[in-house]
């Protein structure tokens, strides 16, 4: 039943979706990526400060998003829709930063309460409560599913094959590190992603960027192996319907969105935490989507490639990156295990945060909280022996359910995140803490008027 919605709704629907909203929205924001980004980046680089910082938002966003689909996905994805499937994640990678920039944008700029994310901008936006209710338990049932028994059962998977360590065990060390940190707020949150994050990343860039020095001459035949894989008549299919059907596309653009969530509103949550302008901390999303697909999904792709010309067999994704690295040396893909068990305790705390943020919209009393918690655990322990295939198959269902719902929501109140853009933008003076001032900083209640 997964794998017909899977492969017979969601497959060939959700991924035209999700481009052509990205499309949409990269009008209404007038593509302002291609006509300002010097001024993004130069905006990145400002002086921070707030509890939670621009930065360590970003970094606590991307905790959830780096992980499994970066390497187990990326190579999952080669192996079921061929090399093609790397240049759909780069078309979808540019589509969904404009779309992560707008959700940030509204879970900004519509707070409640001091409190923000996608079910507080879909209420305040739309001035309706039902679709954030919906989205608030997609977020809740995703945070279980994506959020937890993804990510242990690969991070099991992968200290099982490369060092031995018991499955249960994996998960025991999870639950119990996910409980501690959780402890402490979203302080301590941001503050473990600030500082694992940056540092796995380097390393795990530092050891592709090796890899690929060495095999530079095979680089340029995978660029071509990339595009006649995604563009090559037998993949479209004939037709331009059929390109929008090609097993490359849907894999690619599915697993980029699993990797950096675009249009699933997860990353909003931990972005409103921070003390910025609404404006500039939605240039952080984009940042976000940059580091995540374009940059370490594009390196684990083309190792994969370079060990596995033509693509791997076996649509393990996690076994199959650990091999390609381990082809370079055993050191290798001890790092790559080592590293994906670390970014996916990184994700499965990320989500807990998600999960009961959800929990504090929908009005939860604090023993459901609590309990959700130690639920959130076990879930952690049992997802450990879960098989690969069936995790994927659970896991795609319940995110573009979720992606589905939210993307919907943020098509209807994207006007107001267009004139944001377009007043920061305008604007060269009046500014707060280094950025342009916005009265979205501030909390206030639904007009009952959406931002068309």
């Amino acid at each position: 039943m997964l794998e017909f919605l899977n492969r017979a709704v969601f497959g060939p629907i959700l991924p035209v979706f999700l481009l052509l909203a990205g499309l949409f929205l990269a009008f209404r924001f007038r593509f302002f990526l291609l006509r300002h980004p010097i001024r993004i980046v130069k905006s990145l680089f400002r002086k921070q400060g707030g509890e939670v910082s621009p930065f360590r938002a970003a970094c606590l966003a991307l905790s959830g998003t780096l992980g499994v689909g970066n390497i187990a996905g990326v190579a999952a994805a080669i192996a079921t829709g061929g090399p093609g499937a790397v240049f759909w994640m780069w078309v979808s990678a540019f589509f969904a930063m404009f779309v992560k920039y707008g959700e940030v944008v509204a879970a900004m700029h519509w707070k409640k309460n001091g409190r923000g994310g996608a079910a507080y901008a879909i209420e305040l936006g739309l001035g309706k409560r039902a679709p954030a209710v919906l989205y608030s338990v997609l977020l809740l049932l995703a945070s279980f599913t994506v959020g937890n028994i993804v990510q242990s059962s690969a991070a099991a998977e992968a200290m099982a094959g490369s060092f031995s360590v018991p499955r249960p065990l994996t998960g025991l060390v999870f639950a119990g590190l996910t409980l501690f940190l959780l402890r402490g707020g979203v302080g301590r949150l941001a503050s473990f992603s600030a500082t694992v994050i940056p540092l796995l990343s380097l390393g795990y860039i530092v050891l592709s960027l090796a890899i690929l020095t060495i095999n530079r001459a095979l680089i340029p035949g995978i660029f071509a192996e990339i595009l006649s894989g995604a563009l090559s008549p037998s993949a479209v299919g004939g037709g331009a319907l059929g390109l929008f059907l090609t097993r490359a596309l849907r894999c690619g653009v599915s697993r980029g969105i699993l990797s950096n969530e675009a249009g699933c509103g997860t990353a909003a949550y931990a972005h409103a935490s921070a003390e910025n302008d609404p404006v500039a901390q939605g240039f952080f999303g984009v940042f976000e989507v940059f580091v995540d697909t374009i940059l370490l999904c594009t390196l684990t792709a083309f190792v994969v490639l370079i060990a596995f010309p033509g693509g791997p067999e076996s649509d393990n994704g996690m076994q199959t990156a650990i091999q390609a690295y381990s082809a370079f040396g055993g050191w290798g893909g001890a790092f790559i295990a080592a590293s994906s068990a670390i970014y996916a305790l990184a994700s499965v705390v990320c989500w807990s945060y998600y999960g009961q943020e959800s929990l504090l919209y929908l009005e939860a009393s604090p023993r459901l909280r609590q309990a959700y918690l130690v639920l959130y655990g076990l879930t952690g322990v049992v997802g450990a022996f879960f098989a690969p295939a069936a995790v994927w198959e659970l896991s795609d269902l319940t995110v573009s359910l979720m992606a589905t719902v939210h993307t919907a929501c943020l098509l209807l109140i994207s006007g107001t995140p267009a004139k944001l853009t377009a007043s920061y933008f305008s604007k060269t003076g009046g500014q707060l803490n280094g950025y342009p001032r916005s009265r979205s900083v501030c909390s206030f209640k639904a007009s009952g008027k959406t931002g068309v």
